[in-house]
């Protein structure tokens, strides 16, 4: 299947999705296929891909604040065994008001590291995600406070600790 192929199939099902192909040039020219699409349609597109490929590959999520938003990349690779493959990234976000997207966990199992990570650090909530742990930041870490925030739940000064990086950090005042 080519990117062209499978994008076609994914716009005939969700007319209301984002959708492009992108050439990398470099170090090696490459199609990627990028969609954005609603956080209501997410899931069942997810779904789709894996109809669509199930031996799909999920690599990682990228995910950032935005502002008034928390958005989530999630990049994946189809029919790997065919070259080339096809690399994907499906893009969702969510008002920070809100902060909610669907677990993936129960389609692409491994997804599930890196919705913990993006729990933990961004506060934006996978629902209905398996095991909702931290899996970095130490327990007695504060609630609410997501320290790749931008805005005032991210993580203060006060709470820099060296953790016996080599570096030393400024105390301010």
């Amino acid at each position: 299947m080519t990117p062209e192929e499978f994008l076609e199939i994914i716009l005939t099902k969700f007319p209301n999705v984002e959708g492009e192909i992108r050439e990398n040039k470099l170090p090696h020219p490459r199609k990627r296929v990028w969609i954005n699409v609603e956080r209501e349609n997410f899931k069942d597109l997810m779904k789709l891909i894996k109809e669509i490929d199930p031996k799909a590959q999920f690599s990682i999520i990228i995910a950032r604040d935005g502002g008034d938003y928390l958005e989530a990349k999630y990049h994946l690779e189809l029919f790997y065994e065919q070259t080339p493959s096809i690399s994907l990234t499906v893009g969702t976000k969510c008002p920070k008001d809100d902060p909610k997207l669907p677990t993936v966990t129960d389609v692409f199992p491994s997804a599930l590291p890196y919705e913990r990570e993006v729990q933990e650090f961004l506060g934006l909530f996978f629902e209905g995600i398996p095991d909702p742990r931290k899996l970095f930041l130490p327990e007695d870490f504060p609630e609410g406070v997501y320290p790749l925030r931008k805005d005032e739940k991210g993580i203060s000064s006060g709470m820099v600790k060296n953790a016996g990086h080599p570096y030393k950090m400024k105390k301010e005042g």
